[in-house]
């Protein structure tokens, strides 16, 4: 699989730097981000949420994207947890019609993606104790 070439945006990109959705999306993506190291088959997440998985190539352990509206694609890109850093789970978007939709809509979708991946974690880890997360969605 190769690199995808696409330029990807923030909601601090799209509502401008004081955007208060950035905040709310990166708030529950944080808390969600460690329960996807129990995330073992990438292609079957991406599946699972009717998106694909792509290769931005933006340092990611892995990335899925699902395309929302006809030219609105969210891309949920994941770091796994290091020694210097927790598990990270970012979301970017892209479309030649993403400036069309507003960003309280965007991040409401961005977080039940998040929470669509967590239920994936859950349903594919029967009998694993998983992180309290998992179980509130």
């Amino acid at each position: 699989m190769g690199v995808t070439v696409i330029k990807l945006l923030g909601l601090a990109d799209i509502e401008g730097k004081v955007s208060p959705h950035q905040m709310q999306v990166k708030g529950a993506l944080k808390m969600r981000a460690a329960s996807l190291e129990y995330v073992r088959d990438v292609k079957a997440l991406a599946d699972y949420i009717g998106g694909r998985v792509e290769k931005p190539g933006i340092g990611e352990d892995w990335a899925v994207c699902k395309e929302l509206y006809p030219g609105v694609t969210v891309h949920l890109v994941f770091n796994r947890a290091d020694d210097e850093f927790p598990a990270r789970l970012r979301a970017l978007y892209n479309g030649d019609k993403i400036r069309m939709i507003k960003g309280d809509e965007l991040a409401t979708v961005a977080i039940s993606l998040a929470n669509q991946l967590l239920r994936y974690v859950r349903e594919a880890n029967p009998g694993v104790k998983l992180p309290e997360v998992c179980y509130k969605v």
